[in-house]
């Protein structure tokens, strides 16, 4: 199966947003409407709903961030926003390290223990780029090593320009659709939860639903019995 056959282009997804609405489809992006822009707009709404349903695999990075000897705190430097840290491995450790609170990092930091690091907590953000800080403190033997970091990203914000009307967005066309036609539904009835939106956007959610187990959780048709013992 192509990509084409799961993910369409942002002018795909407009024009069949618009055929759903009874108008005539626009030939590119920006629109000379008001609609194709606004359902651009609404397209990136339903693109942040959609990434904040889950941790979507196709949303998984990883970067290598390099340890400082006496240095607790690391930035996550990469080029679009983080969602959630995954986990974060140290040098050729098998294990990741122990997640903890900020409270309790400050805590082991304040006690200055140098070595390998253990833990982790995500402390606070620099622009839009997480900070964590680590204990025990990499020190001089620990310098250079690499720290693993697995991370899901947000989806960029689209614009209404004609240079995005190629891209095609990684989630599944068909839930992108769904969720811009209930928006552009609920937008044209003034904010009235009409019978049609209700059912555009429960078609919508059971989509997504849908959509994200195919993708998580779908294992196949493996069965297992669990014995509850004598009855």
């Amino acid at each position: 199966m192509a990509i084409a056959d799961v993910n369409r282009t942002i002018i795909q997804i407009v024009n069949e947003v618009e055929r759903k609405l009874g108008v005539s489809p626009t030939t590119s992006v920006p629109s000379v409407t008001r609609l194709g822009t606004v359902l651009v707009d609404f397209l990136n709404d339903v693109m942040d709903e959609v990434a904040d349903h889950g941790d979507w695999p196709a949303l998984q990075k990883s970067v290598v961030v390099t340890a400082v000897a006496s240095t607790t705190a690391y930035e996550v430097n990469v080029s679009a926003p983080v969602k959630t840290i995954h986990e974060i491995h140290f040098s050729a450790d098998i294990s990741p390290l122990r997640w903890v609170t900020p409270s309790e990092i400050r805590r082991l930091n304040r006690s200055r223990s140098y070595g390998r690091p253990r833990h982790y907590s995500v402390v606070e953000v620099s622009g839009v780029n997480p900070i964590f800080r680590v204990s025990p403190i990499p020190g001089s033997a620990q310098g250079g090593s690499p720290f693993e970091v697995s991370y899901f990203e947000k989806p960029i914000l689209y614009e209404p320009t004609t240079a995005y009307s190629s891209i095609r967005p990684i989630f599944p066309s068909r839930v992108l659709v769904q969720g811009t036609y209930a928006k552009a539904l609920l937008d044209e009835s003034g904010g009235q939860e009409t019978p049609a939106y209700r059912m555009a956007y429960g078609e919508y959610q059971k989509m997504l639903r849908e959509a994200f187990n195919r993708f998580t959780s779908d294992f196949g048709d493996e069965i297992q019995f669990v014995p509850t013992g004598p009855r």
